[in-house]
C-alpha cells in the first residue's frame, strides 16, 4: 500500500509539474529583446553545460533503478516455469488459465526492458555530450500498449493469485516469498518479496520512467538532438498514465463525505444540456449515489482548473420518466442540416491546411491559428448536432432534458444509474460544503478529460479512417420470444458517435434474418457500434420531444474497427 501511495504521489508531481515545465521551456528559448541576444546565448551554453552533466546524473540513477526492476520481473517469471510443468501432470497446483491470467505480458515487459537497458548501458558508460539517447526513450513508450494489456488485466491477476493461494497452500507458499536478486554492487544477494507487490512494480514503474523523462527534459538543451526525441516521449507517456490512472488505483476515482463514506466515481462523460431554451456543454459525473452535472469554470494562465456545479440529483431521487408521463419539452430547435454539412467541410479543409503546414514546416504560430479555428467549428458541431432526448426528472419537482447523438450512449447512462438505484439507496440534501467537496473533487476524479472532438487527439493518436466502410447485417438470435425486430449501425465521426444506417423491421420472429447490406461514410472513423431495437407499434407510447415512438433496446455491442493496408477488415465478425 505503501509503494502505492508513493507511486501515486509520483504521478501527481508528473501531472502538476507539466505547466511550470513548459514555462521554463518557453523561457529559456526566447530572448527578451534583439539587444540581449549575446549575454542570452552565452547564458544558455553555460546553463546547457551544466545540464549534460545532470543529464548524466540522472541516467545514472534511472540505470542503477532499471536493473533492480529487471530483477524484479525475473523473481515473478521465476516460478511461472514450473508451474507450466506441473499444470499438465495429475496434480498441478494452477491451471494453464490461472498461470497465463497471473503473469499475463510479464514476459513481454521483462524483454522490453531488457533490450532497454542492453542499450542504454554502454551510452552511460561511455558518456560524453554527444551521447543520445532519446530514440532509446521515445521506442520504450512506444511499447506501453503492453503495458495498457497488462493494466487492463491486472484486477484480474490480483484476484486469481488470491483465490488461489487461499484453495492451494503450495502456491501460498511461493506466491508469498520470491526471491528478488540484488543489484550487481550490493552486499544484499536476496531480499524477499511477496507476488502481489511484484505485480504492482510495471505500474509503479510506468510512473517513475515518466518522472526521469521530465527531470531529463529539463537538463537538455533545446538544441540537443535528444530534445523532441525526450519531449515526445514523455507526452506518450503522460497520456498513457492519464488513461489507466483510474484504472490502477480506485482510490483516485473516489471522495470521502463528511460522514467518513466512501463516494465512488462510477461514470463520467460530456453532454449537451438544454438550458433556458439554449445548448449547454456540461460534465456530467455519476458517483455511486449522486447525478452532479458541472460546468468547467474558466481561469486564468497558471491556475488549476475547477467545476461549477449547476446542479445534482441524489440517485434516490432521480427517475426516469415514461413517454406518456413526461410533459412536453422546451421546444429543441434542430440545427440545419446544410449548416451541419458546411461545418463539417470547414473542418475537413483545416485538417487540410494543418496537415499542409506540418509538412511544409510551416510555422508553429500559423498551425495553432489553424488548429484554434478547428477546434471552434468542431466544438460548435459537437453542440449543435446532438437530438436524441435524455431526460431525468428529480422526483421533487424539476426535470432536466440532456441531447445525444448516440442511443448507444444514452442507454449506457440510463443502465448505469438503473444498476446503482437497486442498492439500498437514501435521499439527501448536500450541505455548501459537502458540494464543495464534491465539486472540487470532480477535476481530480474525472476518467474524460478531454471534450470529444478530433482537434483534441494527441499525435501518436489514430486519426481514424476516411472512405467508405461495406457492412452486411446478417441476423441475430437468443430471443425468448418474437418480437419485431431491427438493427441500427453507428460509428464515430468528428469524435463522437452518430446513428448512419437502419434494417427493415423483422416481425414476430424469435430469430431475424435480414441479410442487409450498408455503405457507411467514414469521417474520422474508428469504432462501428450495432443496436437492436423491439419495434414499438402501441400509439400511446409517444416520446413527447421528438413525436417519435419510443422503441426498447434489446441488445447492442461494438467493434473496434482497424485498417490493414488501405482497406477496412471486420468480416464475419459476430457481436
Amino acid at each position: 500500500m505503501e509503494e502505492e501511495e508513493e507511486a501515486i504521489g509520483f504521478l501527481d508531481k508528473v501531472l502538476e509539474d507539466e505547466d511550470v515545465f513548459l514555462l521554463e521551456e518557453c523561457e529559456l528559448g526566447t530572448p527578451t529583446s534583439p539587444g540581449s541576444g549575446s549575454p542570452f546565448l552565452v547564458a544558455v551554453k553555460v546553463e546547457a553545460g551544466k545540464g549534460l552533466e545532470m543529464r548524466k546524473l540522472v541516467l545514472s540513477g534511472f540505470l542503477a533503478s532499471e536493473e533492480i526492476y529487471i530483477n524484479q520481473l525475473e523473481a515473478l517469471l521465476l516460478p511461472m516455469k514450473p508451474l507450466k510443468a506441473t499444470a499438465t501432470t495429475s496434480q498441478p497446483v494452477l491451471t494453464i488459465q490461472q498461470i497465463e491470467t497471473i503473469f499475463y505480458k510479464i514476459q513481454d515487459i521483462y524483454e522490453i526492458h531488457k533490450e532497454f537497458y542492453d542499450n542504454l548501458c554502454p551510452k552511460v558508460q561511455q558518456w560524453d555530450s554527444q551521447v543520445t539517447m532519446g530514440h532509446l526513450f521515445q521506442k520504450l513508450a512506444s511499447q506501453l500498449g503492453v503495458y495498457k494489456a497488462f493494466v487492463d488485466n491486472y484486477k484480474v491477476a490480483l484476484e486469481t493469485a488470491e483465490k488461489c493461494s487461499q484453495s492451494n497452500n503450495q502456491f501460498q507458499k511461493i506466491s508469498e516469498e520470491l526471491k528478488v536478486k540484488g543489484p550487481k554492487d550490493s552486499k544484499d544477494s536476496h531480499t524477499s518479496v511477496t507476488m502481489e507487490a511484484l505485480l504492482y512494480k510495471p505500474i509503479d514503474r510506468v510512473t517513475r520512467s515518466t518522472l526521469v523523462l521530465h527531470d531529463l527534459l529539463k537538463h537538455t538543451p533545446v538544441d540537443h538532438p535528444d530534445y523532441p526525441l525526450l519531449q515526445d516521449a514523455l507526452r506518450i507517456s503522460q497520456n498513457f498514465l492519464s488513461s489507466i490512472n483510474e484504472d490502477i488505483d480506485p482510490r483516485r476515482t473516489a471522495v470521502t463525505t463528511p460522514k467518513g463514506e466512501t463516494r465512488q466515481l462510477v461514470k463520467d462523460g460530456f453532454l449537451v444540456e438544454m438550458s433556458e431554451s439554449s445548448r449547454k456543454l456540461r460534465h456530467v459525473f455519476l458517483f455511486t449515489d449522486v447525478l452532479l452535472c458541472a460546468k468547467l469554470k474558466k481561469t486564468s494562465a497558471g491556475k488549476h482548473q475547477q467545476y461549477d456545479c449547476k446542479w445534482y440529483i441524489p440517485l434516490a431521487d432521480l427517475v426516469f420518466p415514461s413517454p406518456e408521463e413526461s410533459e412536453a419539452s422546451p421546444q429543441v430547435h434542430p440545427f440545419p442540416d446544410h449548416e451541419l454539412e458546411d461545418m463539417k467541410m470547414k473542418i475537413s479543409a483545416l485538417k487540410s491546411e494543418i496537415q499542409k503546414e506540418a509538412t511544409n514546416k510551416g510555422q508553429s504560430r500559423a498551425i495553432e491559428r489553424l488548429k484554434k479555428k478547428m477546434f471552434e467549428n468542431e466544438f460548435l458541431l459537437l453542440l449543435n448536432s446532438p437530438t436524441i432526448p435524455f431526460r431525468i426528472h428529480n422526483r421533487n419537482g424539476k426535470s432536466y432534458l440532456f441531447l445525444l447523438s448516440s442511443d448507444y450512449e444514452r442507454s449506457e447512462w440510463r443502465e448505469a444509474i438503473q444498476k446503482l438505484q437497486k442498492k439500498d439507496l437514501q435521499a439527501f440534501v448536500l450541505s455548501s460544503v459537502e458540494l464543495q467537496v464534491l465539486t472540487g473533487s470532480c477535476f481530480k476524479l474525472r476518467t474524460v478529460h478531454n471534450i470529444p472532438v478530433t482537434s483534441n487527439k494527441d499525435d501518436d493518436e489514430s486519426p481514424g479512417l476516411y472512405g467508405f466502410l461495406h457492412v452486411i447485417v446478417h441476423s441475430a438470435k437468443g430471443f425468448k420470444q418474437s418480437a419485431n425486430l431491427y438493427c441500427t449501425l453507428e460509428v464515430d465521426s468528428f469524435g463522437y458517435f452518430v446513428s448512419k444506417a437502419k434494417t427493415r423491421v423483422f416481425r414476430d420472429t424469435t430469430e431475424p434474418k435480414w441479410d442487409e447490406e450498408f455503405e457507411i461514410e467514414l469521417e474520422g472513423s474508428q469504432s462501428l457500434r450495432i443496436l437492436c431495437y423491439e419495434k414499438c407499434y402501441d400509439k400511446t407510447k409517444v416520446n413527447k420531444d421528438n413525436n417519435e415512438i419510443v422503441d426498447k433496446i434489446m441488445g447492442k455491442g461494438q467493434i473496434q474497427v482497424r485498417s490493414q493496408g488501405e482497406t477496412w477488415r471486420a468480416v464475419g465478425q459476430v457481436i
